[in-house]
């Protein structure tokens, strides 16, 4: 039975922290801003961002990766020479030539993310010998890491070790062949906000 191991927090705009003081009484009146960059005027000499709600600075982390950049990650996370995202590219929302939509996480897209991980995940512990062994304590640390570290482009944090060495001692199934439990781990990875999103 497939399990899915993820973790997904989205949210939507980096700013500055903005505001003045005032040298004289050296009162702080720092406020934080979510600062235009550049300001249009459409239809009707309508400033376009003028409706614009105002958030905080770092509110647009965690954004979905759109599927052109997915497709690249996928390849260099996994180590493979070349690997064929695109029929899943509808499901991921891939706009037309010459278009851009933001894209958005919905239950299809996160079940796409996770069968096209476990497809290259597939390939990549199908004849490496280290995935010729049952998970343990110690080997599924060492890939853990190395999954999370090539997948997110951080060290990860011990907690977030721990969980994937947890997910993928005790929770793939044992009666499967090692390879495909790895397998799992690694989807599990490839499936994380780390990776699917900026």
């Amino acid at each position: 039975m497939k399990r899915i191991f993820l973790i997904l927090s989205l949210a939507g705009c980096v700013g500055e922290i903005g505001g003045n003081s005032d040298d004289q009484t050296g009162d702080d009146d720092t406020q934080e801003v979510c600062q235009a960059t550049r300001s249009y005027v459409g239809f009707g000499a309508k400033v376009l961002e003028a409706d614009r709600p105002t958030m905080k600075p770092g509110t647009d982390r965690m954004r979905m990766k759109p599927f052109a950049a997915l497709a690249a990650e996928y390849v260099a996370a996994l180590g493979l020479s070349s690997f064929d995202t695109s029929a899943y590219a509808a499901t991921f929302g891939k706009p037309p030539a010459r278009w851009y939509a933001e894209p958005a996480a919905s239950a299809n897209t996160i079940y796409a993310a996770f069968a096209l991980a476990y497809d290259g995940c597939t390939q990549e512990t199908a004849t490496d010998a280290k995935y010729a062994a049952a998970p343990d304590g110690t080997n599924a640390s060492l890939i853990c890491n190395d999954h999370m570290r090539r997948a997110w482009h951080r060290e990860p944090l011990q907690a977030e070790t721990d969980a994937c060495v947890s997910f993928t001692v005790n929770q793939t199934n044992a009666s499967d062949a090692p390879r495909v439990r790895w397998a799992y781990a690694c989807a599990a990875v490839l499936t994380a906000s780390g990776f699917l999103a900026y």
